[in-house]
């Protein structure tokens, strides 16, 4: 469970810093604005000059004490291999460190690949329902309902597969269908709840885009996105884990106890997202926004 979080305690120190500083812009931000007030009064006013001494005072102050902030935090972080280290050196690589210690470049690399990996696997039905989403006459209704037919094993299967290509960094697993197909076996219960999970999840983020949201809460949808997909992907996580600490597949019975619910979870979720185009304010683009999937609408 604790794997689930990456970088907590150096995305913590960030989040501090970046909290410290924000708080530190109030008073150089409220001084700018008394300036630019009694600057209507004329230049040579009195209250131009003290504002203006005020505002340069304030703004160094938050500069130097950003930059004491950084050194802390840097010096603080220092590895402890290198205790004899001292002063500006050891905040410096402690810098690096807290930097280096994210794995920035290594996160970036992995989520691109599985957004291609995710891409992929939902080209063809995402394809055929936009498609039936373009027929005006009633043809559209048998080729929307084989784009649904074939979201369902993408829907019941990619979540997995994206966990355990997470956990392993190989590309090929997001395509190993006969790997997936033995996860689910070994563990089929846990693998349904967590598919099923991940798919009511992202139902919700549908519905706060029947309008388009105003710019000043254009970051709410990502919030909610945060909040719900997280959980559920750390569950997909312990799935796909628990299925890992054995080899032996369950008894048929317990299989098809997760296969059954879990092929009438991917077609209601598909036919939620068909429905969903109706109501989008995006129309059958919204059929791009696959939440559900980690795949990010291409504006």
């Amino acid at each position: 469970f604790r794997d689930g979080f990456p970088g907590v305690r150096q995305a913590t120190i960030l989040g501090l810093l970046a909290v410290s500083g924000w708080l530190l812009t109030l008073p150089v931000r409220f001084t700018s604005s008394l300036w630019t007030d009694a600057s209507l009064l004329g230049e040579t006013a009195p209250s131009v000059r003290i504002t203006r001494i005020l505002l340069v005072a304030f703004t160094v102050g938050m500069a130097a004490l950003i930059l004491l902030g950084l050194t802390a935090a840097g010096y603080l972080y220092a590895r402890e291999e290198a205790p004899e280290t001292r002063g500006w050196p050891r905040a410096r690589d402690g810098l690096i460190a807290l930097l280096a210690d994210l794995h920035l470049p290594q996160l970036f690399w992995l989520g691109l690949r599985g957004w291609v990996g995710g891409f992929v696997w939902l080209s063809v039905p995402i394809g055929i329902l936009y498609a039936a989403s373009r027929i005006p006459h009633n043809a559209a209704l048998f080729l929307a309902l084989l784009g649904i037919i074939s979201l369902v094993p993408v829907a019941t299967t990619l979540p997995l597969a994206q966990a355990k290509f997470a956990a392993s960094g190989r590309f090929g697993d997001l395509f190993d269908w006969a790997g997936q197909r033995r996860l689910f076996r070994q563990a089929p219960l846990a693998s349904f709840a967590a598919v099923l999970a991940v798919l009511v999840a992202a139902l919700p983020l549908y519905l706060l885009k029947i309008e388009l949201p105003p710019q000043d809460v254009a970051w709410l949808p990502g919030l909610f996105f945060i909040i719900l997909l997280w959980p559920a992907r750390i569950l997909t996580g312990w799935a796909v884990h628990r299925a890992g600490r054995s080899d032996t597949p369950r008894a048929w019975p317990w299989i098809w106890l997760g296969k059954l619910p879990l092929l009438a979870a991917g077609l209601a979720y598909g036919v939620w997202v068909w429905t969903m185009q109706f109501l989008n304010w995006s129309g059958a683009a919204s059929f791009l926004e696959q939440h559900a999937f980690l795949l990010p609408a291409v504006r």
